[in-house]
Formats: C-alpha cells, sequence, structure tokens
C-alpha cells in the first residue's frame, strides 16, 4: 500500500512538471547593437562605441526577460568602469531590475539585464 502511495505520488509530480514546462516557454534570439564607449573622463560616449551582440532570453511564464551582450568598445580612460542603473537599457516594455554596463581597461564590454513583467520585445537598442 505504502509502494503505490509513492509511485502515484511521484507520478502526479512528474505530471505537473510536464504541465508546467508545457505552460512556459523560453524563446531566444540575439541582435546587433552599438555599444558605447568611455571618454578620458570615464563617462559613456556613443562616438567612442562599437557593434556588439545581444543575446535575449524571455520566458512567457516568468514573464522575465534577460539580456547579456558583449562588444569591444574604445576606453581613452585605460581603467576598468562599472555602470549600474545608468539607462543603457531602453525601449523596453517592462520594470527594468538590473541594468550593468562593464567596460574593463582594455575595452571589453559586457552588460547584463533583467526586465520583470514584459512582453519580451526589444526595440533593438539597450
Amino acid at each position: 500500500m505504502l509502494k503505490q502511495r509513492k509511485i502515484g505520488a511521484l507520478m502526479l509530480c512528474a505530471a505537473a512538471v510536464c504541465a508546467s514546462a508545457a505552460y512556459g516557454r523560453t524563446t531566444r534570439d540575439t541582435f546587433t547593437f552599438t555599444f558605447p564607449g568611455v571618454d578620458v573622463d570615464g563617462n559613456l560616449d556613443d562616438s567612442l562605441g562599437a557593434d556588439g551582440v545581444v543575446k535575449e532570453t524571455f520566458n512567457d511564464r516568468t514573464g522575465r526577460l534577460r539580456l547579456v551582450g558583449r562588444a569591444v568598445v574604445q576606453n581613452d580612460s585605460h581603467h576598468t568602469h562599472t555602470f549600474s542603473d545608468v539607462g543603457v537599457l531602453t525601449d523596453v516594455d517592462g520594470d527594468v531590475v538590473r541594468d550593468n554596463y562593464r567596460v574593463t581597461a582594455r575595452g571589453r564590454a559586457t552588460y547584463n539585464g533583467l526586465v520583470n513583467h514584459t512582453s519580451g520585445t526589444v526595440g533593438g537598442t539597450l
């Protein structure tokens, strides 16, 4: 009797996992974006930027959009800079939770963004 209950419980859990997996769908896409560079004073400067690739992952069950991008830009300050919540992420419907942009001393730029309560659309610009 106890084994039947355990098997029944395991089957119920497996069915719940399959049902939630069918309900939630993750879509992935990439787009090109011009990342800003850094001037001598350590400020973002679009004229020193370069094109890079942004990967977006949207989960329609949770309504979360994750953005990760990389590029090599010009850094005239030759120091590593991290820019948080400076509004790098634009043209996105939803609540921006994380908006981090980092440029190393040699110009390697990385972007990480997270948006909640979104339909998953990005206007093509960060």
